[in-house]
């Protein structure tokens, strides 16, 4: 539904600005060695594959709106049903009245694993969709402090996790001041009422955030903080308290290199983190290569994070890559989760051999403690893509990908995945 009314949008006449889509339709052949992931008896199967990704952006002085989305049919020999896994990440903001009132939408579609402690098979993948939307009324207090009043309903969804399922209210006040074109300060409040449509799991409350944000960008250097505080209200009588820090800082020492370091401590949910994430990603508007499916399960509990990641980075003409180690730990508060502490690293590699050929390699490992369960899982995963380009619209590419999981929890399983595969692409990539 909120897919078809932003291409409505898009498609609509209302600036000189028309709506820019990309996309790239494609088709393949896959061997998959372990369909199933089963420790005991791999299945070992060939899989036709189709899909297609898109990116569409529309800048205009009424609406402005990014969508990007991927959906892939499989065609399984047997065993496992056959069916298409997509994901979608909507905005689209609509002015009603110019600099003092706005409508707008998020919509955030994601494939999550049901069972956290089970391997990424098939048969342990669902949608889970978070819809958001409201006003934004605008205003302005003197002549250098810009203010805005949001209020927003959002819609939680998963489709087999039902204890995830929520309707939730919300209102934010934010005031900002722009110092120059390069830094600003603002002081935002927050208020989210969340009730579950079952409460046996995760438990009704309410959440308040209170908090300053500061960012400066300069030639070389950048950062933005966020610092203040936040309670939950639980129905049942229950107060959790705690600081809210988040901070992105980068730095540039060479033209193509770049070092970025993220830190947060905060409360948040799997709601929470999908609109953040999904705002994040919005700058990029890059075409999705492949449905890719979150590593952890989606759990209605809140819970606290704390986090740390750091990120190397170099883009070359014909070499690139990028390192990042990170460290987490999240702390659930309704007692039913088990606490997790999280190590891993990505590491990413891109080579081109000439302006038609590319080579791509990259590589994680993660190791998960569930500290009260006192079991661990390390999980490692590989992959090489090499894309050839035949023409500024075609190309065919090779990937071999490699997935092992140990764990304390279940048995062992690893997987080796071949893809040979065409695509067509409307704009030269």
């Amino acid at each position: 539904m909120i897919a078809a009314a932003v291409a409505v949008a898009l498609a609509a006449p209302v600036s000189a600005h028309a709506a820019r889509i990309s996309y790239v339709v494609d088709a393949g052949v896959e061997h998959d060695d372990n369909v199933r992931l089963d420790a005991v008896e791999p299945d070992s199967q060939v899989i036709m594959r189709a899909g297609v990704g898109f990116v569409a952006t529309q800048e205009g002085s009424t609406v402005q709106a990014v969508v990007t989305g991927r959906a892939d049919y499989r065609h399984f020999e047997e065993g496992v049903d056959n069916g298409v896994e997509g994901v979608l990440s909507a905005y689209l903001n609509w002015v009603m009245v110019p600099e003092r009132l706005s409508f707008a939408i998020q919509d955030e579609l994601e494939l999550q694993a049901i069972d956290r402690f089970a391997p990424d098979s098939p048969d342990n993948r669902q949608q889970v969709n978070v819809l958001s939307l409201g006003p934004n009324f605008l205003f302005h207090v003197g002549d250098t402090l810009q203010g805005r009043l949001e209020a927003r309903y959002i819609d939680t969804h998963a489709e087999v996790t039902d204890e995830f399922n929520s309707n939730r209210i919300g209102a934010a006040l934010r005031v900002a001041k722009a110092f120059d074109e390069n830094s600003s300060l603002g002081v935002n409040a927050q208020w989210t009422d969340v009730d579950y449509d079952q409460d046996l799991v995760a438990r009704d409350h309410e959440r308040i955030d209170l908090y300053a944000h500061y960012v400066r960008v300069l030639a070389n250097t950048d950062y933005a903080i966020d610092a203040g505080y936040s309670r939950l209200d639980y129905d049942d009588g229950e107060r959790r308290t705690g600081p809210l820090l988040r901070l992105e800082a980068g730095w540039r020492p060479g033209e193509r290199t770049r070092l970025s370091l993220a830190l947060v401590d905060q409360f948040s949910d799997a709601a929470d983190t999908a609109l953040i994430e999904g705002v994040a990603d919005r700058s990029a508007t890059s075409i999705p290569e492949g449905v890719l499916v979150d590593d952890s399960a989606v759990i209605a509990s809140a819970y606290r994070e704390q986090r740390v990641s750091f990120a190397w980075a170099y883009s070359g003409e014909r070499l690139g890559w990028r390192v990042q180690p990170y460290a987490q730990r999240l702390r659930y508060i309704d007692a039913q989760q088990p606490d997790e502490e999280v190590q891993g690293v990505l590491l990413g590699l891109d080579y081109r051999f000439r302006p038609d050929l590319t080579l791509r390699a990259w590589a994680g490992g993660e190791r998960v403690d569930y500290t009260l369960l006192d079991a661990q899982e390390d999980t490692r995963r590989a992959g090489l893509t090499l894309e050839k380009h035949w023409t500024r619209h075609w190309s065919t590419s090779l990937s071999y990908f490699r997935y092992e999981r140990d764990s304390d929890i279940l048995a062992d399983v690893h997987q080796n995945i071949w893809y040979i595969w065409m695509s067509y692409s409307n704009r030269p990539r």
